[in-house]
């Protein structure tokens, strides 16, 4: 990282910057799959926010974190009930990005598309993005004047404008304002994914890759191929894709046209298909028609595989595709492209010879590599730039030494698993990505799942099979006694890292030898919001408060001294939920650190009590982050949320540490917490089942306390 915000300034922390890459569409199409390849050129810890989807899959196979955001409509220019509701969307994107570059504080966000960079434009206001700048990659041609203005002010606000091909640049920024700022970087492919393509289909088959919507033309390639099949019957058309939404008339149409008589039995229109290699196999050619195509990916990954190219002589092909490895014709021409594919299709020599050319073609110009170069150039100077010298505060060259030169070998990450296989695999990742050198140590509680198992063969990862469950805070215990280095981090499985920020928390708890303290980082939900994990005191001034008026209607300090997770910098709790705590090793075995007695539910509040009574306290270190995905282990056992449960072990832990006249005015301050809630939503007209189920707990426990007494 090259800066963290403390105490509402900037100081550099480490030397690996964090970029945060958001989509607003979850799809993977060929401007999605070039931001994986960017961000795997770019040097760094990269964090993704998008829509789940194929994407957001494929970049966790690729080892990316991943913030998943609300799924919105991507067509601006329907009609009006359809772009009212794209239009709420996009003000929904644009909160979205405002709250992930807060809890987040990446080095740079990318924003990835036209609607991110409006969303980026109208999230912070200009002097609100001196701490987080940043970049543009624009995939399109710009779609209509009020459009075009909202994305020619988010590229002018842009640290830096990344675009696939000259054409795209020139409609962006047709008076080159934009300077130096404006990079093209072409999209590339690995051309040794679709070498040894063998030999094409007979007959001659013609190839149409790519979405079936309107502005890309595929109608026209029905014309095509109707011209050209006078000449030579033999030719065929498959086109395979499918359209970007569900209600476009596109693929009904192409079907009602192939059944004339002039094409019947000729054109197979397939769908979508998981791989374009094996299509691009039996192709002769492939056809394309789209008369404004920003760049074309699918051209260079026919030309990877030995095709030769039909295309329009316009916009992104005209980069690509010269005499040696196809044939250009003018936009929307039937005539000559029927003519050039009876020529490549009737020669399959000067087709096969027109193939290798586009192969070599890619070699030289179109590589996966030069792409992420580009992107490694545009994205790093960005990042560079974002550094102010003057934002750091007095000691930020000590925390900085610190920092960057602590070891992640001075770090043990200890879990406890029942049977939470596919959350510890998401969280042994996140580790070995971002903590290389950490220890793990998997601590599981008689399992019936493969967890174990493949937690086992990871390298620095040790399992600790109890045999039974002991529950959460003893089986801790027994991690903790395998523990060999000074800082330990107790995580819960269903824990993701997001970068290598815990190792900010181990400089700062090495640190702490005279007064140690107990450390929570910021925990963030599935989707980049806060999640409440540190609290005040049960009964405090600031609980009670709370309990009548919402946290969220306060802003500023007094809004973080009721609600201490929204806190910007670092700050003492009350306590501390235990899903993720660090802290000295030998801090926590002072402590236990858990209560054995205490099987599941509490162990937490009351770890923060007992700390608190022995003069070690709770701190919120926002600078440090991880997602936790919450509970799954306990709504398996429950069948859901265990309100029941949650509030006695309450109660118990505060009456235990406080003393029973606490205990009861921390019930009381609960009841009125979920009856408030319970009537705002009521009054709002939202659903509030959790609230009033929350709310029958803790009556229960009241009644039942009466009862005792």
């Amino acid at each position: 990282m090259l800066g963290r915000l403390v105490g509402g300034r900037r100081i550099a922390c480490a030397a690996v910057p964090v970029l945060l890459f958001v989509s607003y569409s979850g799809r993977l199409g060929g401007a999605e799959r070039v931001l994986l390849d960017a961000a795997a050129g770019v040097p760094g810890e990269h964090l993704l926010a998008c829509p789940d989807g194929e994407l957001a899959s494929r970049a966790r196979a690729a080892g990316l974190s991943v913030l998943t955001l609300p799924e919105a409509g991507l067509d601006l220019r329907a009609d009006l009930r359809t772009r009212a509701r794209a239009l709420g969307a996009l003000a929904g994107h644009a909160r979205d990005v405002r709250r992930l570059a807060r809890h987040l504080d990446p080095d740079l966000v990318v924003a990835w598309g036209m609607r991110t960079g409006i969303a980026c434009l109208l999230a912070v206001p200009p002097t609100r993005f001196a701490p987080t700048r940043f970049a543009l990659a624009h995939h399109d041609f710009l779609p209509g004047r009020m459009i075009a203005a909202a994305v020619r002010a988010a590229a002018a606000r842009a640290a830096v404008v990344v675009v696939p091909s000259g054409a795209v640049a020139r409609d962006l920024d047709p008076g080159a304002a934009l300077g130096g700022r404006l990079r093209i970087v072409h999209p590339g492919v690995d051309a040794d994914r679709f070498a040894d393509s063998g030999t094409p289909a007979a007959p001659p088959e013609v190839l149409v890759l790519g979405s079936l919507t309107a502005w890309k033309r595929p109608e026209l390639a029905l014309e095509i191929l109707a011209a050209a099949r006078r000449r030579a019957p033999t030719l065929r058309l498959r086109i395979v894709g499918e359209p970007v939404t569900g209600t476009d008339p596109t693929p009904a149409a192409l079907r009602e046209r192939a059944a004339r008589p002039d094409l019947a039995g000729a054109v197979e229109i397939t769908g979508a298909r998981p791989s374009p290699r094996a299509e691009l196999a039996r192709a002769t050619c492939l056809l394309h028609c789209a008369p404004r195509e920003p760049f074309g990916l699918v051209l260079l990954e026919a030309m990877a595989s030995g095709r030769p190219v039909i295309a329009p002589d316009s916009a992104g092909p005209a980069e690509i595709v010269d005499e040696s490895c196809g044939r250009l014709y003018p936009p929307g021409d039937v005539a000559a492209a029927a003519d050039a594919l009876v020529e490549l299709a009737g020669d399959p020599e000067r087709a096969r010879a027109a193939g290798l050319a586009g192969r070599r073609r890619v070699r030289e110009h179109f590589g996966r590599e030069r792409t992420r170069a580009g992107f490694a150039s545009a994205l790093g100077e960005a990042v560079g730039s974002a550094r102010d010298p003057q934002a750091a505060g007095p000691g930020a060259e000590t925390l900085r030494a610190a920092s960057s030169g602590t070891p992640a070998e001075a770090l043990s990450l200890v879990t406890v698993t029942y049977n939470s296989e596919r959350q510890l695999a998401v969280l042994l990742d996140s580790a070995a990505r971002h903590l290389p050198g950490a220890r793990v140590i998997v601590v599981d509680c008689a399992s019936t799942d493969a967890g174990v198992e493949r937690a086992r063969g990871r390298p620095g990862v040790e399992v600790v099979e109890l045999g039974e469950n002991l529950g959460f805070g003893r089986a801790c215990n027994r991690g903790l006694e395998r523990v060999r280095t000074p800082v330990t981090a107790l995580l819960n499985p269903d824990v993701e890292l997001l970068d290598g920020s815990l190792l900010q928390l181990t400089a700062q708890t090495l640190g702490d030898t005279s007064s140690p303290r107990l450390f929570a980082p910021r925990v963030l939900n599935g989707d980049g919001s806060l999640q409440d994990t540190v609290h005040p005191l049960p009964a405090s001034a600031a609980d009670l408060v709370r309990s009548l008026v919402p946290p969220a209607a306060v802003p500023g300090r007094a809004g973080a001294w009721l609600a201490p997770w929204r806190a910007e910098a670092p700050r003492r709790v009350g306590w501390a939920v235990g899903c993720a705590l660090v802290a000295r090793t030998d801090t926590l075995r002072t402590l236990g650190p858990f209560d054995d007695s205490i099987f599941m539910y509490g162990e937490d509040l009351e770890l923060g009590l007992r700390a608190r009574r022995q003069g070690i306290e709770t701190w919120l270190w926002p600078s440090a982050r991880v997602v936790h995905r919450r509970a799954h282990s306990s709504a398996a056992a429950f069948g859901g949320e265990p309100f029941a449960v949650l509030a006695r072990a309450r109660h118990d832990v505060v009456a235990r540490r406080l003393g029973r006249g606490r205990a009861g005015l921390d019930d009381l301050a609960q009841q009125l917490t979920f009856a408030s809630r319970l009537a705002l939503k009521r009054m709002l007209g939202r659903p509030a089942v959790r609230e009033r189920r929350q709310l029958a707990a803790v009556q229960a426990v009241r009644r039942t306390r009466r009862t005792e007494t």
